[in-house]
């Protein structure tokens, strides 16, 4: 990458939580649903094969923050937020995913800490009516597991919940997504925020709007709409592949209201006269599935999964001197905190494990990890080992075989055994590195 002076640019990262790779126009996606950030990408760059390292927010932003694979374990660490904050940084985050930087994240860490301004704009009421939603839907996730799908008794709660929700839709499954606040509320603030700014910032803006439930503003049949979250939520295996595609039809309003939001704040910003000294990278924390794999969300309703649809996010970064450019091949999202320090020309920490974006040089594959499995990708291959079971071994050619549809495992045994000795190389490498930044962190 040709060097600029950037040093002294504002950074602003915007995570859209559950934004899919593939549900961008500019990714391939035949709804034009995305133009502000199509327009983001062909004035700058656009990343087609970015790759979260896991598939859920409490281990894929933590990775991204720290540059270190998930799960990231007790103690210091440093974050991209500490290193900008030391360069002269004023740093903000608009956060209303409560999830993300607590201790249930990282226990006994405070990823937050570094932050002058950390806003999750969640009052009491919406946090206590968040616990409890939460709690009535481990309930029934328990409930669900606790009866066999095809048995009587399963059969008739299921065939009385349905004339329920088809009745009272709200009865059973209060309106959540009025909790957490739009992004057009995390724009107004964030805005605030900036007008009170002298020096250059660090500004992190993470929507929740794509996120489950699927809620656009407006929405005309709120009946359908609230049957729809409540039957996601508590049978979400019952739904009918009619229900699936009215699912991802709201799931694209809830994108294209986020890129109209992220379109009024890139408004502002020129307003103000701060978006031509800026640096803005758009991605997400996952994606979110629909039924490819037999599963849907990331994780929550079924078991977490590392196929395309939950681990390919999109990647746009804008306001530098290359423009119009597209990177096909492979990168990942532990890059993400290198990548910000070579924009702005200071050094990378030596504890960060990913290599920049634009790095000559990168890992022959990646990893990503969740508590059910862990997954060695490489540009032609996914090799996956299922943690929790006997599950069979998988690995998909993802140059013929894109939707992983065909595990072909079995026959290509020399290809996977390569891929896992790759992969085991790879975190013998992070964990002595992790091991050794300890050692050092300790003696300070």
């Amino acid at each position: 990458m040709e060097r600029e002076k950037t040093n002294e640019k504002n950074i602003i990262l915007i995570t859209i939580d559950c934004l899919r790779g593939d549900h961008l126009h500019c990714m391939g996606y035949p709804k034009n649903i995305t133009p502000t950030l199509d327009n983001l990408a062909a004035n700058g760059i656009l990343f087609k094969t970015a790759i979260a390292n896991a598939p859920y927010t409490p281990y894929s932003v933590p990775s991204f923050l720290t540059s270190t694979l998930p799960p990231i374990k007790k103690g210091n660490k440093k974050t991209i937020t500490e290193v900008l904050k030391k360069n002269g940084y004023s740093t903000a985050t608009f956060n209303p995913n409560p999830i993300i930087l607590s201790s249930i994240a990282v226990p006994g860490s405070r990823l937050d800490k570094d932050f002058d301004c950390y806003d999750l704009m969640l009052s009491n009421v919406k946090r206590y009516g968040l616990v409890i939603e939460e709690t009535r839907q481990v309930l029934m996730k328990y409930l669900r597991l606790g009866l066999k799908e095809k048995s009587v008794i399963y059969k008739i709660i299921y065939f009385l919940y349905d004339i329920a929700i088809k009745s009272f839709p709200t009865i059973l499954s209060p309106k959540q997504h009025r909790y957490i606040p739009l992004a057009e509320e995390l724009n107004k603030h964030a805005i605030n925020w900036i007008k009170n700014q002298k020096n250059k910032y660090f500004l992190w803006l993470h929507y929740m709007d794509v996120h489950e439930p699927y809620a656009p503003p407006n929405y005309e049949n709120q009946k359908e709409l609230m049957y729809l979250i409540a039957k996601y939520r508590d049978f979400p295996n019952m739904l009918t592949k009619n229900e699936i595609q009215k699912l991802i039809n709201l799931y694209d309003l809830e994108i294209k209201y986020t890129d109209k939001a992220i379109n009024s704040f890139i408004q502002e910003l020129k307003k103000m006269g701060h978006y031509d000294n800026s640096i803005i990278i758009i991605s997400a924390d996952h994606g979110d599935a629909f039924g490819e794999h037999d599963t849907l969300g990331h994780g929550g309703k079924f078991r977490a999964q590392l196929y395309e649809e939950v681990i390919h996010v999109p990647l746009i970064i804008s306001g530098h001197n290359k423009k119009g450019i597209t990177i096909d091949r492979q990168v990942q999202l532990l890059g993400l905190a290198p990548t910000i320090c070579e924009l702005i020309n200071i050094q990378s920490p030596p504890h960060f494990f990913g290599k920049s974006f634009f790095a000559k040089t990168q890992e022959k594959g990646m990893i990503a990890n969740s508590s059910a499995c862990i997954a060695y990708r490489t540009k032609k291959y996914k090799f996956i080992i299922n943690k929790l079971d006997n599950k069979e071994k998988e690995l998909y050619d993802l140059e013929n075989d894109p939707e992983e549809k065909r595990n072909i495992y079995k026959n290509n045994r020399i290809v996977a055994d390569r891929q896992e000795s790759e992969m085991l190389n790879l975190l013998e490498k992070e964990k002595k590195k992790r091991n050794l930044m300890d050692i050092k962190l300790n003696f300070k």
